[in-house]
């Protein structure tokens, strides 16, 4: 298993998916296919379940996402509760601008619906 890098652009987020289970994505979340893109992501975290890290633990310090990027980032967070199941310790770190209470709430929405515990960090200008 290696290490997942995509580089962001416009309209995706950079990913970096390490197989020590430090994950983060960054940027903007807007890809027209949003499954062609985020397919890569979803099959990489079936051989983590393999690997099965001690610790796990994904950022995302996103600065616009559509609809289909909030369901797929779901189905991103709900797997990683699959793997870790209570036998690991998965930490959920939200990075927001301090002006951005959009995101801020998106964060808070999704900590409600997997009931996992977010650590939210404001970014400062």
């Amino acid at each position: 298993m290696k290490n997942l890098v995509i580089a962001s652009t416009k309209k995706k987020p950079e990913i970096i998916f390490k197989t020590s289970g430090e994950l983060m994505l960054s940027g903007n979340s807007l890809p027209a296919n949003i499954n062609k893109f985020y397919e890569p992501v979803i099959d990489w975290l079936e051989d983590l379940k393999i690997k099965s890290p001690s610790k796990i633990t994904i950022t995302f310090e996103l600065h616009h996402i559509n609809t289909s990027s909030t369901r797929m980032i779901l189905q991103i967070l709900r797997k990683l509760s699959k793997i870790a199941n209570g036998k690991k310790k998965l930490n959920i770190v939200w990075i927001y601008d301090t002006e951005d209470t959009d995101m801020l709430e998106q964060g808070e929405a999704l900590q409600e619906i997997i009931h996992r515990s977010f650590e939210f960090v404001v970014k400062e200008d």
